[in-house]
């Protein structure tokens, strides 16, 4: 199972003009151990066909180092996939790397070809000449993929910082609208420090927690996603919409947040309507039960909490109450969950 971000060892691209510096720069300074009786013209021709053959090695290595550092797109977890295709596009992923894999063996010819060529050359500036013009004709293979190259390097950027999830966890996913204690609650659930991390399709930032128990066994991980599930989906761009698709591969239970106050900015309807579209668009057909939390108990009047209630069409015993800042309750939702985990045949 994948706990780590698959693209993290995403190898460095240089650009065309760096690759080739550091391969031909590299190829000049080893020269070649040579007999001191061998011929002049024969100890020319070694350490030019040497300087061929360390140049195509150097440059082959950072090529395949490219190639191989990705993970194959077809075998990742839907949620790093989905994710990968959302940030980069996996068809232009794969065309890029098959471009930079088919050139290898197009330089490795060209290294065969000069090889000989200076193998039957008569003069050493013949021979000079003729690895010059190898030089040259590698720089333009490896120049015309320079856009590529380029591509490859923005993908390494964006994908490494996509966000690592512990695919063996259950993972509560929270949803709710923006101050209405979702990092709070988060913080609170999770007895390991929720890790606070670049959302790479979003402006800002993902919360994920671990819940941990008194033993050190993980049970469950907590994640809000700002930028995500906390607006109408009318108001969201299409990068999210798709960002809402992966996350829903990993949701094993939605934790849906109400502040029934006035306090956060969102009145009830609003928020009711958002509860709606998501189960509607993020857990309809998924099997993803919502969990509906109901926080900032300790400034709600029992007027606020029960005219809830009843246009959710809910009792209470049915939600939990909670004030998440004050630890009130919080239990209650631990309680919950370990029971729901329990009870779910849980698989990733």
């Amino acid at each position: 199972m994948q706990n780590s971000n698959p693209f993290e060892e995403f190898y460095r691209v240089w650009s065309a003009q760096e690759l080739l510096d550091f391969a031909f720069s590299k190829a000049s300074s080893k020269t070649a151990s040579l007999p001191k009786l061998l011929p002049n013209l024969e100890k020319v021709k070694r350490k030019e066909i040497k300087r061929i053959e360390n140049s195509v090695k150097i440059l082959n290595e950072k090529l395949e180092k490219i190639v191989k550092s990705v993970p194959n797109l077809d075998e990742l977890p839907d949620f790093y996939r989905r994710l990968s295709h959302l940030l980069v596009n996996n068809d232009d992923l794969r065309k890029s790397l098959g471009r930079i894999n088919g050139i290898i063996p197009v330089i490795k010819r060209l290294e065969k070809e000069y090889r000989r060529k200076i193998g039957s050359q008569e003069t050493a500036k013949q021979c000079a000449y003729s690895r010059t013009q190898f030089f040259g004709r590698c720089s333009s293979i490896v120049r015309k993929q320079n856009s590529i190259l380029t591509f490859l390097e923005e993908c390494r950027i964006k994908l490494r910082e996509v966000p690592t999830v512990n695919l063996t966890l259950p993972s509560v996913v929270v949803a709710g609208y923006p101050n209405v204690g979702k990092s709070t609650i988060v913080g609170q659930l999770s007895t390991a420090q929720p890790q606070v991390s670049d959302y790479p399709f979003t402006t800002k930032q993902i919360y994920l927690g671990t819940f941990v128990d008194q033993y050190g066994s993980k049970y469950f991980q907590v994640i809000d996603t700002p930028g995500i599930l906390d607006r109408p989906m009318i108001k969201r761009n299409n990068i999210e919409k798709q960002a809402i698709l992966a996350l829903n591969t990993i949701a094993t239970i939605v934790l849906f947040v109400f502040d029934p106050t006035v306090a956060s900015g969102y009145d009830v309807s609003s928020q009711i309507a958002l509860l709606r579209e998501i189960e509607a668009n993020f857990a309809a057909g998924l099997d993803i039960p919502i969990k509906i939390v109901i926080n900032k108990i300790d400034f709600a009047t029992e007027e606020e909490i029960s005219s809830l209630l009843a246009e959710l069409k809910m009792n209470r015993d049915e939600v939990i109450l909670t004030n998440a800042k004050g630890g009130e309750n919080v239990d209650s939702v631990v309680s919950s969950l370990l029971s729901f985990f329990k009870d779910t045949d849980f698989r990733r």
